[in-house]
């Protein structure tokens, strides 16, 4: 049955049938969606008898697994990624027996045509939900709401500015709600200044040389770069802020290469896009920074940003310090 978008987000706290079908365009609501149905199951995900995870399997293989007795009792959880054609005959006979436990199939977009869509859809023992990005019109309004949900205000002119420079897809936008959160800080508010500042590309000449020199590993290149940046009267919070707009832009790039996209597909996916002379530069940065490297980054950062503005210590050599500390990692990493 075809799940109507209004009822999604109760099914995901308590699915009302045992076997669950997730497609569409957003991989990142699709895995999403797939891990709130997986942790609606008390317990589950946390014992290896109860939760089993299926990457395109055999239709033999997901049958056995969807048929497997809990051996420490509760209801099991079986999630299968990246579901395809392949597992239709599997799923017309779990349609015709019910397992006990929950089975998630999470699939890529599938057109109407699809076997395995039609079925989901036909079968009331089946759930199908669609899971497409956030429309273009209503991203300002859903970037606001989830905003005041964790606490923090936007003006209505940095939301719409944050709506064109985002994507409506369900995994980079969370993760650049979550780093605008951690921006806004104690203040609990974020201007149009604010979020152009962390989500922009581009600014001064100096200060990007000394970043992609930092994240590059060239330790001399970032050190010159920075003190020509100095000279030409950039402060060390405004380079700290453009260093955040970077990192975050890298993360959401690590995040998709983290769930199997190619470096060439996660840097087309960066918003806004990423100017071609300096495509070799990222695609570099994506070999050297992996997603938990980069959020330690993004955490020395924005660490940097508060000490520069709220201590009496030298902000400049807090700032050198900082990326020259990003840059002996990036080195040590494209030596590894």
């Amino acid at each position: 049955m075809k799940l109507d978008a209004g009822r999604v987000d109760a099914f995901l706290k308590s699915p009302s049938t045992g076997l669950v079908l997730l497609h569409g365009p957003d991989a990142g609501l699709v895995a999403e969606r797939g891990h709130a149905l997986a942790r609606s199951v008390p317990g589950a995900l946390n014992d290896p008898f109860r939760f089993a995870e299926l990457f395109n399997p055999a239709p033999d293989a997901l049958l056995a697994e969807a048929f497997a007795a809990s051996l420490t009792g509760g209801k099991r959880v079986v999630r299968v990624r990246g579901a395809g054609e392949a597992v239709v005959k599997a799923l017309e006979k779990l349609t015709e027996t019910t397992p006990d436990g929950l089975v998630i199939l999470e699939a890529g977009e599938l057109t109407p045509k699809s076997k395995l869509r039609a079925l989901a859809e036909k079968s009331n023992a089946v759930a199908s939900i669609a899971c497409y990005a956030i429309d273009a019109a209503r991203l300002p309004q859903v970037i606001t709401a989830r905003l005041r949900a964790q606490g923090v205000a936007i003006e209505q002119d940095a939301a719409s500015w944050a709506a064109q420079n985002l994507t409506g897809e369900e995994g980079p936008l969370g993760q650049a709600l979550e780093v605008l959160v951690l921006y806004a800080g104690a203040e609990k508010s974020l201007s149009q200044a604010d979020v152009s500042s962390i989500l922009a590309d581009g600014g001064d000449t100096s200060m990007n040389d000394a970043i992609d020199f930092a994240l590059t590993g060239d330790l001399a290149g970032a050190d010159k770069a920075l003190a020509l940046a100095y000279e030409e009267g950039a402060s060390p919070v405004g380079l700290i802020r453009v260093l955040l707009s970077e990192l975050l832009r890298l993360r959401l790039a690590a995040a998709a290469m983290a769930q199997g996209a190619s470096a060439q597909e996660a840097m087309a996916g960066m918003r806004p896009p990423i100017f071609f002379k300096r495509q070799p530069v990222v695609q570099k940065m994506l070999r050297l920074w992996s997603l938990p490297a980069v959020n330690q980054a993004l955490a020395a950062a924005l660490a940097a940003e508060t000490a520069c503005k709220t201590t009496h210590i030298p902000d400049q050599d807090y700032c050198r310090q900082t990326m020259l500390a990003l840059a002996a990692r990036a080195r040590a990493a494209s030596r590894g």
